[in-house]
């Protein structure tokens, strides 16, 4: 995320308004381009500030990139609440997961041609892949924590490999139903990946907590 000093946070209203100006005009230009066709000037002009107001509140478009992705990734703690609301109010394993789905690709608001731009990046550019990592390991601890409330209802006893490998596959089925052109629709793949997680983690997944 952009802790460089000569950077600023926008505090008021039109600051605000500016710097997502400038995000969603680059969030179109790396969809459309890709990350080398896009530059500070293009993402200005498409946003209608100057090339210094970029630079007033992003060191350059990798840096931009990266607060885009903070975004998508700062989602995943909504969801997660979402989730333990749900274990509160008594649902079922099939119900967990099928909220966990839904609301996972519903935070994939990102057009496709810049979640693939960001997915291709883990393995080109040594910033990203760091943030990248570092970003998943916190989700890793978060999942972990999560699995914790679910106590004896869980038929997994290492809670960190279960979290790794179903985190892994619910990343993945995600990723291919948006990115990437599928022959199997995608609320089947959704199906298909609640049913693998309910028969993989829970005991019963149609109990009531």
């Amino acid at each position: 995320m952009n802790n460089d000093k000569a950077t600023r946070t926008p505090q008021q209203a039109r600051s605000m308004e500016k710097r997502r100006r400038l995000m969603d005009a680059a969030m179109r230009l790396f969809d459309t381009h890709g990350f080398d066709g896009t530059n500070a000037k293009a993402s200005a002009r498409d946003a209608g500030v100057s090339v210094g107001t970029f630079y007033a509140y992003f060191k350059d478009k990798k840096d931009l990139l990266m607060e885009i992705l903070g975004e998508h990734t700062a989602e995943i703690d909504t969801i997660f609440g979402k989730l333990e609301a749900a274990v509160r109010d008594g649902a079922t394993g099939r119900e967990i997961l099928r909220l966990a789905v839904a609301a996972g690709h519903a935070s994939h608001t990102q057009p496709p041609g810049l979640l693939r731009t960001m997915l291709a990046m883990r393995y080109t550019d040594d910033d990203m892949r760091r943030f990248q990592e570092a970003e998943e390991t916190a989700h890793l601890k978060r999942m972990v924590g999560f699995l914790e409330t679910l106590g004896p209802r869980l038929r997994v006893s290492d809670l960190e490999a279960a979290a790794s490998v179903f985190g892994s596959a619910f990343e993945d089925i995600l990723h291919s139903a948006i990115v990437f052109s599928q022959d199997i629709d995608r609320q089947r793949l959704h199906d298909a990946l609640v049913d693998m997680g309910a028969a993989y983690l829970f005991t019963d997944p149609d109990a009531r907590g």
